[in-house]
């Protein structure tokens, strides 16, 4: 079975397949848009500091998911999606403000697909992708905190839609 098609050997469709490796797609662009962010924070010192240990977060988080979803997809038999070399960030990290912006919709946008999970997952598997909304929630909204969004602003209703 590949993940990419989310169709097994037999050639029966595999939801949870694919909606595993959908997770996994978005765990490598957000990787890769955390890592943007941060280099960008970098050189800022120490007032930059606070957006800094978000984009290290975000960066550690998105890691330890890409990895334990590519484990779950060869455990099934599947073939993980593959990074991609770049990705198109929705906007450009330029300085703290950029960063954080970058960091908040990059955990929006990866709460799409872990919402879509959860409604296709079951038993440990929904569980890892309700804890995984849950996590790319808090850590959009602490960086939208730190951007200086009006805290009555800052929840959505519907996280990932």
């Amino acid at each position: 079975m590949t993940a990419t098609t989310g169709v097994a050997a037999s050639g029966a469709p595999d939801p949870q397949a694919r909606a595993l490796s959908s997770m996994l797609a978005s765990a490598h662009a957000a990787v890769y848009a955390a890592a943007a962010a941060g280099g960008v924070l970098a050189p800022l010192g120490d007032a930059a500091r606070p957006a800094r240990d978000l984009a290290r977060t975000a960066l550690d988080d998105h890691r330890a998911l890409r990895d334990s979803l590519v484990a779950m997809l060869r455990t099934r038999g599947a073939t993980p999606p593959p990074a991609l070399a770049a990705y198109q960030l929705p906007v450009e990290p330029a300085g703290v403000a950029g960063s954080l912006d970058l960091l908040a919709r990059i955990e929006d946008q990866s709460a799409v697909s872990a919402l879509a999970a959860v409604d296709v997952l079951t038993g440990a598997d929904r569980g890892m992708a309700v804890d995984t909304l849950v996590a790319m929630t808090l850590r959009g909204q602490r960086a939208r905190l730190a951007a200086g969004v009006a805290p009555a602003s800052v929840t959505a209703a519907f996280p990932g839609r």
